[in-house]
């Protein structure tokens, strides 16, 4: 009885909708060490109080962001696993990157090559050229997902500050409770927080833990 209980409340409970950077979260990209010691010698040389990121309008730039993100060439580990609970639909996935649109078809042909398209519920790019931390922190509040995971430390620390679960007692936003993920690197792995992992692995590991997928 109680077994039979348990996959009727398996098939009525409602699907977690998860949320999924793609650079560094589903596709390892071996340059995102380098990304705290560029934002700190940015930084350094163009000091300010607020969040920015550089956008590439100019051709020149764009080309360097394309080759940039070529490197993400092969999937993160843990990614099979995700595969499988996209398929068993046990989660509803979204791709919410920060990637410009000029980068929509290469991320549409890794989703080719790796046997995983039609797996997301939905594809969302940065196709206005805005502030990623800004579109993530827009898409959370239109998607309202109940996690997030995002391998940039800044708009980590940007979007737990406005989504983060009511329970833990310091959310903001009322309309939405996001847990916010972390995949760290090399070099932030010493920095405090709840919810960090190092790879896309961890989080589904604690996904099937905490949810009880």
């Amino acid at each position: 009885m109680n077994e039979l209980y348990v996959r009727i409340l398996s098939m009525t409970r409602k699907a977690l909708r998860v949320g999924f950077d793609f650079d560094g979260v589903v596709a390892y990209n071996p340059l995102r060490v380098l990304r705290r010691p560029v934002m700190s010698l940015k930084q350094l040389i163009f000091p300010s109080s607020e969040l920015t990121f550089p956008i590439p309008r100019q051709k020149t730039f764009r080309f360097l962001w394309e080759l940039a993100h070529e490197t993400s060439f092969f999937p993160a580990y843990g990614f099979s696993e995700l595969k499988k609970l996209l398929e068993d639909k046990k989660i509803e996935g979204y791709i919410l990157t920060g990637r410009f649109s000029f980068l929509e078809d290469n991320l549409r042909r890794w989703l080719i090559k790796h046997d995983a398209v039609g797996l997301f519920s939905g594809i969302h790019v940065n196709n206005e050229f805005e502030q990623p931390h800004h579109f993530k922190e827009q898409m959370l509040k239109k998607l309202k997902l109940d996690y997030y995971v995002e391998d940039n430390w800044d708009i980590v620390s940007y979007l737990e500050a406005r989504f983060q679960k009511q329970d833990v007692g310091l959310g903001k936003n009322k309309e939405v409770n996001t847990e916010i993920h972390w995949i760290y690197n090399l070099l932030d792995r010493n920095k405090e927080y709840p919810f960090k992992h190092p790879h896309i692995k961890g989080f589904i590991d604690y996904l099937k833990s905490s949810a009880k997928l």
